[in-house]
């Protein structure tokens, strides 16, 4: 029998914001079987970019009413800030929300990292005007309150002329109006900290900023309750500051911050606050609230698809999600974009400077890009793979200075990158102002005896070959030592796309005679080195050029004395690079070999030089009698 307290508690969940109507699944914040959803992102401010959306998706009338019936809306955070209608914005989708619930559809909300900003009393970013839609809220007894405690914090230091100018630069009528109702039970604030982060709907994930795997594990409830949490207690903890009168409303994040610093460096102090203090400090810096959050986070659409694609992959899986809809990061185009084959899908397409605004429309299985102002419907522009985030842009450097920085940089970042056998790892490393990244692999250490064996040593081992034989294939490759293992670290090419990817997205890498050219140089060197696991994935060229780098030679420098087999069934060893093998003599290769490979490598190397030299002489004379 369900208790009268059993019903109270079931309704209770039912008023959650995001509880869903027939369609919810068992999470408050999941939908299924939605005909049709509508996502948008980033409005700024711009009122009458949104009235625009919503009219051309069909979403409301002419007195903007709620016409969408049972269709999802998805506004995808940061709609406040930057523009100056962030209040007309958030009236009209607080009305929204009700009336598509009303009619079987639902409008989400989801909190960007402005919002949250806001909360936290970080208005760097709150435009001048928005102040005056505020301004009759504000009155005379509230902003000499505020005077009387901006004053009082400075007046050791400044006249008090000089201070009243500064007081209303930084605080213009309606200041501190707007920010009661940010507040935590203020009209806004009660209701943004309210708002969830993440919504699933029809298997597809919606959030800000994106996902790291490590959220993703707490699932869609533990992300929006946890964020809810940490906010929460950062709220209570900042009004016991001011009524205590540690802080003021005249502060904002950083002075907020500066003064709960200052109440924890005391040797003494009451506990409450003391506490208050802590908890203010720790939940600013919550896990969900941080720069890898829910919120800002920007790697699944910026970084490389090389280094994303396993925390990409891995966050949908826990999640349990085909896709994910994400704002927050410009396209840098008027333009919505997607990326990893559709996987993912990026909405910020400036729509605060832009005049074309844009929705992402999924209905009955298909995902289309809709001009709100003419009705077009297109594709999402598919990005190329190596996205907007690079440590440092490719530039041309010398080997020995890369060397150096690669060898005694500091390590300053260190992402497992999980894929392949070797389980390498993206260092960032950072050395007299510059970063650049490299690719550190531990795998093995002892000789390789057998025919295959995965040894870090072989990476190193590549690079200098190459070297010696004026290939100029290989990245930078050296030997480093980074938490007390040694390995080999090599310079991430950045910008780069590889073979199989080029294909995929049906790309040419450059000319096709330079390129082909490189890749006949490319299997004579894993010839001489005996590699017999070249992929098109270890082949690498810059986006934007026509040069081959080969990387991945952990399973290289085999025992065996045979010649791998080439791809055209017979090597073609152009003239100048058969005449670079004749130069590699025992000794010059057990000095610069000697500490990465075995006698018996060694030897099977040697053996293998004579093979291609033989080769090559065979060809010479093969052109010589056919003159």
């Amino acid at each position: 029998m369900v208790t009268r307290l059993g019903i109270l508690l079931i309704l209770a969940l039912l008023l959650l914001p995001g509880q869903a109507t027939a369609t919810a699944s068992v999470s408050p914040w999941e939908w299924t079987d939605v005909p049709r959803v509508v996502a948008i992102g980033d409005l700024h401010g711009s009122s009458d970019k949104l009235v625009r959306l919503l009219r051309g998706c069909e979403l409301v009338d002419a007195e903007l009413r709620w016409v969408g019936g049972s269709d999802h809306l998805v506004v995808a955070g940061d709609f406040v800030d930057r523009g100056p209608a962030d209040r007309e914005i958030m009236e009209l989708l607080r009305r929204l929300e009700r009336e598509s619930v009303a009619a079987g559809g639902r409008l989400h909300v989801l909190l960007g990292n402005h919002e949250v900003m806001n909360l936290l009393r970080d208005t760097r970013k709150v435009h001048p005007r928005s102040y005056d839609d505020f301004a009759a809220e504000e009155t005379a007894a509230e902003r000499r309150a505020a005077w009387a405690q901006f004053s009082r914090a400075g007046v050791a230091t400044r006249n008090l002329h000089d201070m009243g100018a500064e007081f209303h630069r930084r605080f213009p009528r309606g200041f501190f109006a707007r920010q009661r109702l940010f507040d935590k039970e203020g009209e806004y604030g009660g209701w943004l900290r309210r708002l969830p982060a993440i919504v699933k709907v029809n298997g597809v994930v919606y959030v800000h900023g994106g996902l790291t795997d490590s959220i993703a594990e707490l699932g869609l409830d533990g992300v929006n309750r946890g964020l809810h949490q940490a906010l929460a207690e950062h709220l209570e903890a900042r009004a016991l500051l001011e009524h205590e009168g540690v802080a003021n409303v005249t502060m904002g994040i950083v002075e907020l911050r500066a003064a709960a610093e200052e109440v924890l460096e005391r040797p003494v102090g009451v506990g409450g606050v003391r506490q208050a203090a802590r908890t203010f400090l720790e939940t600013a810096d919550a896990p969900l609230l941080g720069g890898q959050g829910p919120l800002w986070y920007r790697g699944n659409s910026l970084e490389d698809e090389r280094i994303e694609r396993r925390m990409l992959e891995r966050s949908l899986e826990l999640m349990d999600a085909k896709a994910m809809v994400v704002a927050h990061s410009y396209t840098g185009g008027n333009r919505i974009t997607s990326r990893f084959h559709g996987r993912l899908y990026r909405l910020d397409h400036g729509i605060l400077e832009s005049n074309r605004p844009l929705a992402l429309v999924v209905e009955h299985d298909d995902t289309l890009v809709l001009d709100a102002d003419t009705g077009w419907k297109m594709r999402p522009q598919r990005e190329l793979p190596p996205g907007g985030i690079s440590a440092r842009p490719s530039l041309e450097i010398v080997d020995h200075s890369l060397e150096s920085f690669l060898s005694s940089g500091e390590v300053i970042e260190s992402r497992d990158l999980g894929r392949g056998s070797t389980r390498p790892r993206l260092l960032q490393i950072r050395r007299n102002g510059h970063t650049r990244r490299g690719i550190f692999k531990t795998v093995g250490s002892t000789p390789a005896e057998g025919p295959v064996v995965d040894r870090y040593q072989h990476e190193v081992a590549a690079y200098r070959l190459d070297r010696m034989i004026r290939l100029g294939m290989v990245p930078v490759t050296v030997l480093r030592t980074v938490d007390d293992e040694q390995g080999s670290l090599q310079y991430w090419v950045e910008e780069a796309i590889d073979q199989e990817t080029a294909a995929t997205y049906d790309l040419s890498l450059g000319a096709e005679a330079a390129i082909e050219a490189q890749l006949a140089r490319s299997a004579v060197f894993d010839a001489l080195i005996g590699n017999h696991h070249r992929r098109p994935t270890d082949v690498l060229s810059p986006v934007k050029g026509e040069t081959v780098y080969l990387i991945d030679h952990s399973k290289a420098f085999s025992v065996a004395p045979e010649l791998p087999a080439s791809p055209g069934g017979r090597l073609a060893v152009a003239p100048e690079l058969a005449a670079a093998p004749g130069e590699l003599e025992r000794g010059r290769l057990v000095v610069t070999l000697g500490e990465l490979l075995s006698e018996r490598q060694l030897d099977a190397l040697l053996a293998r030089r004579d093979r291609i030299l033989e080769q090559a002489s065979a060809d010479a004379a093969t052109v010589v009698a056919s003159d």
